[in-house]
């Protein structure tokens, strides 16, 4: 089975309202600019846009806890039951980077997976036919391509992202808006909608999100990716589901290519094994290995402190956990409690 990664965003999430000023919805005024078309779809999804800018000034005062802004939901994490190995997990973005990586992990421990995708012949190419593995061919920017995907999962991990500048993977209207707010947004409402008591919500977002007025944040926000990917952070948060978001840095090892799936699994970081993690988007790592950020994704299903919280993750130097659960554990209560104590 071939089994190649291609490439996962390092931007991600909160705000700033110096978000792209000409194509990425705000103006100089900080107002949402409309998308195209006037449906109640673009009207409902430029009210979540301004509710998030509004949600981000009201920041401060909220309980404390990893997630810099919890849900104003009462209902959130209502639910912290452990997806088992054996039930099956929605992977969105299943071909990208970090996505490919947790199939190969999911399936490998025996997990089920359903692998949302755009295209069905290069998923193919790219995941092959392994036992437990079911495409499911759509486009996360439209809400059609949704209906009923979540249906039968018992948790989703969400690794989508594009480019922080302009680039190729822009085209077909795949800049920071679609893919990081609209993209996210569809999902988690298509969740809501088929399968309200999913047990968890990984989504993979970046170091900085609340801190696009500083450097490097400033810059690597310069187009709103950060911003955009903010808002769906608070929207997910609103959900009820209960959640986990993981913000890593820079993301290193990979993309792989012409990999088959035991080749991929032994795949290591080189020397920088180890694992950082932070709470309250404080943490600044060099890089984040794409291993160790697919490995996190699937140990937090079976973690239930970290549901209802937001995590950075960063690689450095040493041994780290690799897939000890008992250690991986640990290093999420510690980062847990140095930030209540900070």
């Amino acid at each position: 089975m071939q089994v190649a990664v291609g490439f996962n965003v390092l931007a991600s999430a909160r705000a700033s309202l110096k978000c792209d000023r000409s194509k990425n919805g705000c103006n100089g005024n900080h107002k949402a600019t409309p998308p195209r078309g006037t449906t109640q779809r673009s009207a409902m999804l430029n009210n979540r846009f301004q509710q998030g800018n509004a949600r981000i000034a009201l920041s401060k005062g909220v309980s404390r806890s990893c997630g810099t802004v919890r849900s104003s939901n009462p209902q959130t994490c209502a639910s912290q039951a452990i997806p088992e190995s054996g039930s099956k997990v929605l992977v969105i973005g299943a071909t990208g980077g970090v996505g490919q990586l947790v199939t190969a992990k999911l399936l490998e421990r025996g997990y089920k997976v359903k692998a949302f995708v755009r295209d069905a012949t290069k998923a193919e190419n790219v995941l092959g036919t392994a036992e437990g593995l079911e495409l499911v061919t759509g486009e996360a920017k439209n809400t059609e391509s949704l209906v009923d995907v979540a249906t039968g999962v018992e948790a989703v991990i969400c690794c989508t992202g594009t480019t922080a500048f302009p680039s190729a993977r822009w085209e077909g209207n795949n800049g920071p808006r679609n893919t990081d707010f609209v993209a996210v947004t569809n999902v988690v409402e298509a969740v809501q909608a088929s399968n309200p008591n999913l047990k968890r919500f990984v989504l993979v977002s970046s170091i900085g999100v609340t801190r696009t007025n500083v450097m490097p944040f400033l810059l690597l926000n310069a187009f709103g990716v950060l911003h955009y990917k903010g808002l769906a952070e608070d929207v997910l948060k609103d959900t009820g589901i209960p959640y986990t978001i993981l913000r890593p840095g820079r993301l290193t090892d990979g993309p792989y290519t012409s990999y088959d799936l035991n080749t991929l699994l032994k795949a290591t970081s080189g020397t920088k094994r180890d694992v950082q993690l932070g709470c309250g988007d404080v943490l600044l790592p060099e890089a984040t290995s794409r291993i160790v950020c697919a490995e996190a994704c699937v140990q937090v299903l079976g973690l239930e402190d970290t549901a209802g919280e937001a995590f950075e993750i960063g690689s450095v130097e040493g041994d780290g956990p690799e897939e000890n659960a008992d250690q991986w554990a640990e290093l999420f209560a510690k980062a847990k409690a140095d930030f209540q104590m900070s």
